[in-house]
């Protein structure tokens, strides 16, 4: 394979993608300028990109961003920390999943936004009951990709490591989490979409900051440039974070396979 097709093979995503953008942002400004649309709520590029320059220039844009990546980040730390080892127990220990399974399955179908009048007796307005709702729905779907992976372990690895000694502790830390370790990641990933969702969801409804409180405000106010500018801003910040976990997961499970090869 010649080194221009191998090329054209590596970087076709990248600029399919950039084309299919482009090719969007060129219907949406036709569809402004010849009036497809009604008119006042869908406003130009322009319009939006000076938005964005004056949220920026006022440092609106940044402190309000900063404050829905904060609580989607401690609502999806807190979700790795309950949903993984929840999964895993379900998978290795003998009864608990017919504990555990009924509440995952009832709560995975309930709408989590429910939740917030109910947490906001209990903990108030702000942080802390946007962190609960965004824990418990990024817990979910790492419980079942958890519990997955670790069901997935290959009986041979179960077995050897038992015949050696093993207790269940090291069991589980030493050969199911190795080897769910895809599956995990993988949870990780789409457990990151729904936390930025729910937690601009949360911030609309109850929160004093954050971009879902951006969002909401120039909505009612009817500054849809405005609105725009921050549906933009979080919508390319939201890339750039599943693209940096897409290739971490990329680079991890490639030291994953090398060292499940050599161990």
């Amino acid at each position: 394979m010649s080194a221009s097709l191998r090329l054209g093979q590596r970087y076709a995503p990248a600029l399919t993608g950039t084309f299919a953008v482009a090719a969007l942002f060129l219907v949406w400004q036709a569809a402004v300028h010849w009036h497809w649309l009604a008119e006042g709520f869908v406003p130009s590029l322009q319009d939006i990109w000076r938005a964005v320059v004056h949220l920026v220039h006022t440092g609106e844009l940044q402190s309000n961003l900063a404050a829905t990546l904060i609580s989607s980040a401690w609502g999806l730390a807190a979700g790795l920390l309950i949903g993984v080892p929840v999964g895993l127990l379900m998978a290795t220990v003998p009864g608990f999943e017919r504990i555990v399974a009924p509440v995952v399955r009832c709560t995975y179908a309930l709408p989590k936004t429910t939740l917030i009048p109910l947490l906001v007796l209990w903990f108030g307005v702000g942080g802390a009951t946007n962190v609960i709702v965004i824990a418990v729905t990024a817990a979910l779907p790492l419980i079942v990709y958890s519990l997955r992976g670790a069901r997935e372990v290959p009986r041979v690895l179960l077995w050897s490591a038992r015949s050696l000694g093993t207790s269940r502790a090291g069991l589980l830390w030493r050969v199911v989490l190795p080897a769910a370790l895809p599956q995990i990641l993988t949870g990780t990933r789409v457990s990151l979409g729904f936390t930025l969702l729910v937690a601009i969801s949360c911030e609309m409804i109850v929160s004093n900051q954050g971009i879902g409180k951006l969002i909401g405000q120039y909505g009612d106010q009817g500054s849809y440039d405005y609105l725009f500018a921050a549906l933009f801003a979080t919508t390319l910040v939201a890339y750039g974070l599943d693209t940096l976990l897409n290739a971490s997961t990329r680079a991890l499970l490639r030291w994953h396979e090398t060292a499940q090869r050599h161990g």
